[in-house]
Formats: C-alpha cells, structure tokens, sequence
C-alpha cells in the first residue's frame, strides 16, 4: 500500500466528519436565507432576504463598521507583528526566547479570558486612566471602553502573535550577506530594515494581512465583551437576529453576505499569490 493511499484512507474520516457535521449543517443554515420569514405562505426560494438586509441601513453600517475595524486592525497587526519578529529572527536569543514565550503563552489564553484583561485595562477607574491622571495628561478619565478603539485594541491583541509566527520564516529567508553588504555601505539598522528586507517581505506580508482581515472580519467574541453593544459588527448582528428575534432567515442571511465577504478577501489573496508566484518566475527565467 502506497503512502499517498494511507494517506486518502487517513484524511477520508475527517473529511466525513467536516461534511457530515460542518458543511451540510451550515448550507441547510444558509438555504434558509432563500426563503422569507416574513411571509406566512411558502413561495418558495427568494432573494428577498438578501434586498432587504442590503437595503437596511443599519446593515451597510454594520458591514462598514467591521471591514474598518477589520482593515485597521489587519495594518496595526502587521506593522508590530513585523517589527516583533525582526527582533526574534536578527535579536540575541534571550529576547527571542523571551518573545516567543510572551507570543506562545498569548495564545494559549482563550479570547475570553483576554477580552476581560482588556476590560480591566481600559475601564474608566483602570490602570491606564490611573496613569494618566497621574502623569497629568489629563484631567478626568478618557473613555476608552465600550467603543472602536477597545474593540480594535483587543483584536489587535489577539492577532499579532499569530502574524508574528507566520512573518518568522518570511524573515529568516532575507539573507544575512545583503544585511552585512548594507552595513558595510554605511548604511543604519533602520535604512537597512527600510532598504532590505521591506522590499523583500513585502510581497509575502500581504497575503498574511489579508488572512488577517478576513479572521477579525469573523469575530464575535471581542466585539461584544469590548464594544458593549455600541460596537455593532456584522457577527453581533447575526447573533442577536438568531437568539434574540429568532429571525433564522435573517441570521442566516446576513451570515451569507459576511461569508461572501470573507470568500471575495479569498480570492484577492489566491490572486496576489498567483500573481507574486508569476513576477518570481519571470525574474528566475
């Protein structure tokens, strides 16, 4: 028996799994968004669902508001994500071990558990506005909780030790020897961090920011422990349409344009993949 055999015969029950308990529950969710629940006859399939939500204001805001909080927090990530894991792949090894355990231990902490840090952090009698107060900046605690920024902050959190990871590699294929010839030029650490290895990360940073806005794009549980009902992303949306008004048809509308979202994020990513693959080959040729 070949290996690529045992390996079908491997895969074959979790795929099983994923089918039976995954997909085939969440498309009968989705075709529930073909019908409209507002209507006491069966007319069968419909886009009516799908003219109204994108006909409600209160939905195109819903969906600005988390593509903005989505892209920020994606282009925050990444910037300290990259400036972090320069230090881990070019710094002693004391500070890249110390940061990879700060990384590591950040991510066996459940998102619940970190979003309540935040809360702590934030709260009008927190840490930070004691700080503040006492440094002067100013004069009567800053609202830093319940808002865009809490909710931005708190992803942020949860992102950058992932971008981080994946950035690692990316780095360590920069060459050493390019470093050293631009030092030896004359050239700083940050010219040289500007100079060389920017514009030769670049292109594999992208991608991994998209990855990024699309998982923030999807988040439920830092939304609504940070944002207090006043940050209304499109996940806060669906959950109150499906256990609150118990409008599945809504819900799983609504679902559906989040998960269009996220597919269409997909493609720009396979594309600029095909396209940077496609500029790599025609620089080898």
């Amino acid at each position: 028996m070949t290996s690529r055999r045992v390996l079908r015969i491997g895969v074959l029950p979790l795929a099983l799994f994923y089918v039976f308990f995954f997909l085939l529950p969440a498309l009968q969710f989705l075709r529930s968004s073909l019908y409209d629940s507002s209507e006491s006859t069966d007319d069968g399939a419909s886009l009516t669902n799908y003219r109204r939500a994108l006909g409600s204001e209160s939905v195109l805001d819903s969906l600005a508001t988390t593509l903005g909080i989505a892209l920020v927090t994606a282009v925050v990530s990444l910037l300290l994500a990259y400036l972090i894991a320069y230090h881990v792949v070019r710094g002693p090894a004391w500070l890249s071990r110390l940061i990879m355990v700060a990384a590591l231990s950040s991510l066996f902490a459940s998102a619940i558990a970190r979003a309540l840090g935040w809360r702590v952090l934030l709260a009008d009698s927190g840490p930070l506005n004691d700080l503040l107060l006492a440094l002067g900046v100013v004069d009567e605690p800053v609202r830093l909780i319940n808002n865009t920024i809490a909710v931005t902050v708190g992803m942020v959190h949860v992102q950058v030790p992932i971008i981080m990871l994946a950035l690692i590699p990316v780095i360590e294929a920069v060459p050493r020897e390019m470093e050293r010839a631009a030092y030896g030029l004359g050239e700083s650490r940050w010219r040289t961090f500007l100079r060389v290895h920017l514009p030769l990360t670049w292109m594999n940073a992208v991608p991994i920011g998209l990855i990024a806005v699309m998982a923030t794009a999807a988040y439920f549980t830092t939304p609504a422990l940070l944002g207090g009902g006043r940050v209304l992303v499109l996940p806060i949306l669906i959950q109150q349409a499906a256990q609150v008004l118990f409008d599945y048809a809504t819900a799983a509308t609504l679902a559906a344009i989040l998960s269009i979202v996220i597919v269409a994020i997909a493609c720009v990513v396979l594309v600029f993949t095909r396209w940077r693959r496609t500029i790599r080959e025609r620089g080898h040729a």
